[in-house]
């Protein structure tokens, strides 16, 4: 049976959407790319370019909503842009997938979250690790009691800054540094195979000369009981990212190097997956969900836990002392 088309619209040109997200629409085959806004010219000229041909351009997304005819839309802007962004577009009837972070707001997170309840449409965030096998399989693993009641997290990634530019630096468009960026990963990854919920964060951060943080130390009481630390290192040399999880009955531990999965351990030897756990991606996700009726998808509250643990580590920083999660 052939696929169902899916008109979908794109909000932010850039790089990642060229490099990660325009060939998952190419190789499903049935999506068409019906429009993009960005309010740079070349950028989008740069994306029509990967796609291979010519779609309207705005450079206000409001009107590109309005004027066109539009299932879905894919965002990936600046973090601070996301909450109006993907707000806007569930008001007017859309699915949305938007790259992390959800927003830079737990409030914003989890009104976002009940208006895809209210109004059945599908926000998913672009967690790429939480589609990997190995990471979906534990958190199987760890729903069925496998490793027993969890006591403790010890999760960092790192990577070189170094070159990094333009808005991610920007405090007011990014919401924060590596921790809000690249880290987010981290903590996503961390509380969605997991499923922890943060209680009082603590946290240390180093900008390094810079307008927003580069390294990072966030110790974290969950619920429960457990502890853990979600730490970002942002001028090291190359990316290196670990998660270690310990239960009451044994631990799991990820090790992933330049941006690939190097082992995942059970109790120090390797995880064998089964063969009905596949591979996917968000994007793969997304657009599945929206043919089958939303079948298998799950509103995305591990997104709140994100933002509270990202939201509490900065208040943390700034008041110098330890700080209860916002409900």
């Amino acid at each position: 049976m052939a696929k169902k088309k899916i008109r979908v619209a794109l909000i932010g040109c850039g790089g990642n959407m060229r490099g990660a997200h325009v060939p998952r629409l190419q190789n499903d085959g049935a999506v068409e790319l019906v429009s993009v806004a960005d309010t740079s010219e070349e950028q989008a000229q740069a994306l029509m370019d990967r796609w291979g041909s010519e779609v309207p351009h705005y450079t206000d997304y409001r009107k590109m909503i309005k004027r066109e005819k539009i299932d879905a839309i894919m965002i990936s802007s600046p973090h601070s842009m996301h909450y109006e962004q993907a707000r806007f577009a569930m008001k007017n009837d859309l699915h949305v997938l938007v790259e992390k972070p959800l927003t830079i707001s737990s409030g914003d997170t989890r009104s976002l979250i009940e208006m895809a309840k209210k109004r059945k449409r599908i926000l998913l965030v672009s967690y790429q690790r939480n589609y990997y096998a190995p990471h979906t399989y534990a958190r199987e693993l760890i729903q069925t009691g496998k490793i027993g009641t969890l006591r403790g997290v010890v999760s960092y990634v790192t990577q070189n800054w170094g070159g990094v530019a333009g808005w991610r630096l920007v405090p007011e468009l990014a919401g924060g540094g590596m921790f809000m960026d690249t880290g987010s990963h981290l903590v996503a990854s961390t509380l969605w195979i997991t499923g922890l919920m943060p209680k009082q964060v603590a946290a240390y951060m180093d900008n390094t000369g810079k307008d927003v943080d580069i390294n990072a130390v966030v110790n974290v009481q969950f619920k429960g009981g457990a502890l853990g630390t979600l730490n970002t290192f942002g001028n090291a040399s190359v990316h290196d990212e670990r998660i270690a999880i310990h239960g009451s009955e044994g631990c799991l531990v990820f090790h992933l190097h330049q941006w690939q999965i190097k082992s995942v351990l059970l109790n120090d030897e390797p995880l064998d997956i089964p063969r009905r756990i596949k591979e996917d991606t968000p994007d793969d996700a997304f657009f599945r969900m929206i043919r089958n009726g939303g079948q298998g998808y799950e509103l995305p509250y591990f997104a709140l836990a994100v933002a509270q643990v990202s939201e509490a580590a900065y208040v943390s920083v700034k008041k110098g002392r330890p700080v209860k999660v916002a409900r």
